[in-house]
């Protein structure tokens, strides 16, 4: 489904993302990891269109999406979410879903059409009581599903997050993983997760990337990125 060939993404002298390459299939959900400043959503902003790579290529679905706009890529299939909040706070919750209804898919829909789309990924995040609420009134928690919502409500054949899981507590996080194994396990759609939270991705993801000072380092299952010595020391922990 994804394909990324010898992306590299420099900014002055610094180079952020260096040779990166690997492919991502359908239905597959992928942990992407790494410590702070290895070049994680760099990546992801070069794959979406937000900073295009200044060499190396980016496939998605057989076609190259290399230099298109993020608006370009996110109607062909390829969401994502950021590190940061950016919910519409004076805006209901199923206003905040509406726009990706509308605006994030690809689809010809009428607004009555769309609205009920959107309500459809409420209610698979499990915010139908919260509907008419603005964002503003809920927690970081809910907020971070209202994103996830609308995510979903763009049609998604690949969802990309970033850090979605980042200021929760361990209960939300395990709240919110959950659904992110629904997404891919009732909705077949396929995920791409950057996470500092090790757990969560090691207990979920099919398999793990790492990153560390902008090159890929390691990829593997879960439990081959944990016996990992070079990860081990660059991320992880060396117990030794």
């Amino acid at each position: 489904m994804l394909t990324v060939s010898e992306v590299t993404k420099t900014f002055g002298g610094l180079t952020a993302v260096d040779d990166v390459s690997f492919t991502l299939e359908s239905e597959e959900l992928v942990g992407l990891i790494g410590p702070n400043g290895a070049g994680k959503t760099t990546l992801f902003n070069a794959i979406n269109g937000i900073s295009p790579p200044d060499a190396g290529t980016v496939r998605f679905d057989g076609t190259s999406i290399t230099g298109l706009k993020p608006n370009q890529i996110c109607h062909r299939g390829l969401v994502r979410t950021f590190q940061i909040v950016r919910t519409f706070n004076e805006s209901t919750v199923l206003e905040n879903v509406l726009t990706g209804a509308v605006f994030g898919s690809g689809a010809d829909r009428s607004i009555p059409e769309a609205r009920e789309h959107a309500r459809k990924f409420v209610s698979f995040v499990g915010l139908e009581e919260f509907e008419g609420t603005d964002a503003r009134h809920l927690t970081m928690a809910q907020r971070k599903h209202v994103e996830l919502a609308r995510g979903l409500a763009a049609d998604p054949k690949l969802l990309m997050l970033d850090e979605i899981g980042s200021g929760l507590t361990p209960q939300e996080i395990d709240e919110l993983t959950a659904t992110i194994v629904r997404i891919r396990d009732e909705l077949g759609i396929s995920v791409l997760w950057i996470e500092h939270v090790v757990e969560a991705i090691m207990g979920n993801t099919d398999r793990v990337l790492v990153l560390n000072e902008g090159s890929l380092i390691a990829e593997g299952t879960p439990a081959e990125i944990q016996e990992n010595d070079r990860v081990a020391q660059a991320y992880l922990g060396d117990s030794e």
